[in-house]
């Protein structure tokens, strides 16, 4: 199921405030300018040669996702599940899946990441267990403190199958009918049992060396949101009281609040941004259909938060599938620059397709459900890719033979290298607070202001050649040197672009300009503001010094 467009990350801050204790705000977390490289984990490296990924050949990836100028990662469920088609789903919260390693291997990717400066960021997903799990098993014994972790509904064995929208199973043994999904038993998130025991859980994870967790949670949107609040609370009282660092958890949810523009209140515990799906449409946008789904999603929310924008959804569909490859640049620049964090979905940095699973020849339930976007991640042009030195688990991506790491990290030109160049430049000094977004056209442009410099992006998302009038963006300096452009581009990388005889790009083309600090030839708008502000306290000042 394609997720909702907005989803919660929740930075937990102390008393103090949101985001953080004192002066410390959201905008000075670690995670309010964050690059995440999300990361599936079942294909991303085999070290073992079964065909599935694991812990140690990602362990011995991670300074490829430094080298691309990420922050932190953001892995994929690890935790225990069962191996039986006929019991799906989590077996234990706490442990690792044996399939991708044991608690060793992970103190070594967390002994890794820590010396190239990258956070780890796991994922929980909380909504079901398998019905092979000891929860499960004491939840039907009725054994305290176990009885009602799972969502149970008395009934007789002929009850309805369908209810309220779920779907019933009778267990025989407790003489109830449970909620059942494919990945097992629901659990009950508005009992204090399961929001203990998920807590507990937390922090587990928190006092491993992760900084933070996706939660997965879909279902009773009141019920959702105390469980999380809950979840928050204790996640921060779990690394204050182990000297840890501030956590961050980003809630992930397919539930239809969000939708609707609800949010949750957590009452100070640090809401600061929001997933936002504005660059994850499942067609080609337009410009202004682009320029109106982005305004949306940094405007519609509270002051203190900032979009996270994510170039794919997990489930849905790569960049290069999605829009063609000829807009893999666009979207991820745009993802770059816009103000906020950015998650960056495994592949699309290359430019990675989906898979076909027509090509699957094995028809196991395990390790994951088989999507086209899970295709293994294409390190070389070699027949396994890289990836492994077995049958992968599934079919390789349609064109890993050029779309692939090896090919692409050598070639300053690439999807790789305008990652490498946005991610970069996103930490420069020219990176200035400001955003300034315009539609020129069937083109988007984004200037970020305010620095020591000026970084615009100008993106053509028509279908052909388009001229760009760069004087519609007012304050430019006259001439701006070109950092990055896509790949094929009639604009290259290094040249100069002066703003008053315009920019032609092709279709799909996207650049990224770097020039001196903007001018608009008189005071702007922040400017005003800060005069005005000046004005009022001299006033305030006078006034007193009268009394």
């Amino acid at each position: 199921m394609e997720l909702i467009a907005l989803a919660l990350v929740l930075a937990l801050g102390g008393p103090g405030g949101v985001g953080g204790t004192g002066d410390v705000g959201p905008a000075e977390r670690w995670w309010g300018n964050a690059v995440y490289y999300r990361i599936q984990v079942d294909s991303f490296k085999d070290s073992d040669g079964d065909g599935l990924g694991d812990l140690q050949g990602l362990t011995k990836q991670m300074s490829y996702v430094r080298a691309l100028g990420a922050d932190a990662v953001l892995l994929s469920a690890i935790a225990a599940r069962s191996s039986d088609c006929t019991h799906p789903g989590v077996t234990d919260f706490t442990q690792i899946d044996n399939r991708y390693g044991d608690l060793n291997t992970f103190k070594s990717l967390i002994e890794k990441t820590q010396k190239l400066e990258l956070k780890v960021v796991i994922t929980l997903q909380l909504e079901a267990i398998s019905v092979a799990s000891e929860w499960y098993k004491l939840s039907v014994a009725r054994n305290t403190g176990y009885e009602d972790r799972i969502l149970w509904k008395e009934a007789k064995p002929d009850g309805p199958e369908h209810l309220n929208g779920l779907n019933w199973t009778w267990s025989e043994a407790r003489g109830a009918q449970y909620a059942a999904t494919d990945n097992g038993a629901l659990l009950d998130l508005c009992v204090e049992n399961t929001a203990l025991a998920l807590s507990t859980a937390l922090c587990v994870w928190l006092k491993r060396g992760v900084a933070g967790v996706l939660l997965r949670v879909n279902r009773n949107f009141e019920c959702t949101e105390k469980l999380v609040k809950r979840l928050a609370a204790n996640a921060r009282s779990c690394a204050r009281g182990a000297n840890l660092e501030v956590p961050v958890i980003i809630v992930e949810s397919e539930s239809s609040p969000a939708a609707d523009g609800a949010l949750y209140d957590y009452e100070g515990n640090g809401a600061n941004s929001v997933i936002s799906n504005a660059l994850t449409s499942p067609t080609r946008p337009s410009g202004s259909d682009l320029a109106v789904a982005v305004l949306t999603d940094m405007f519609r929310f509270p002051q203190d938060m900032a979009p996270t924008w994510q170039t794919s959804i997990t489930g849905g569909t790569r960049i290069a599938t999605r829009y063609g490859s000829e807009m893999v640049d666009a979207i991820n620049l745009l993802a770059l620059i816009l103000p906020g964090a950015t998650i960056i979905q495994q592949g699309d940095e290359l430019g990675a397709a989906d898979t076909l699973l027509e090509w699957v020849s094995t028809t196991d339930c395990w390790p994951a459900k088989g999507e086209p976007s899970l295709a293994p991640f294409p390190w070389d042009d070699t027949p396994g890719a890289g990836f492994t030195k077995g049958q992968p688990w599934l079919p390789l991506a349609t064109n890993y033979r050029y779309a692939n790491a090896k090919t692409e990290f050598a070639n300053e030109l690439s999807h790789v290298g305008v990652v490498r160049v946005a991610a970069a430049m996103r930490k420069s000094p020219a990176m200035g607070p400001h955003t300034e977004i315009r539609r020129l056209g069937n083109a988007l442009s984004v200037l970020r202001w305010g620095g020591s410099g000026s970084l615009l992006v100008v993106v053509n998302l028509a279908r052909s050649q388009l001229d760009v009038e760069l004087t519609n963006v007012p304050g430019l300096p006259p001439t701006m040197t070109v950092a990055a452009s896509s790949g094929g581009s009639s604009v290259s990388t290094g040249g100069h672009v002066t703003i008053d005889k315009g920019l032609r790009l092709g279709a799909g083309d996207a650049v990224l300009l770097v020039g001196p600090a903007r001018h608009c030839g008189g005071p702007g708008p922040v400017d005003k503001i800060a005069n005005k502000l000046s004005e009022g306290w001299q006033k305030i000042n006078k006034y007193f010094s009268n009394i």
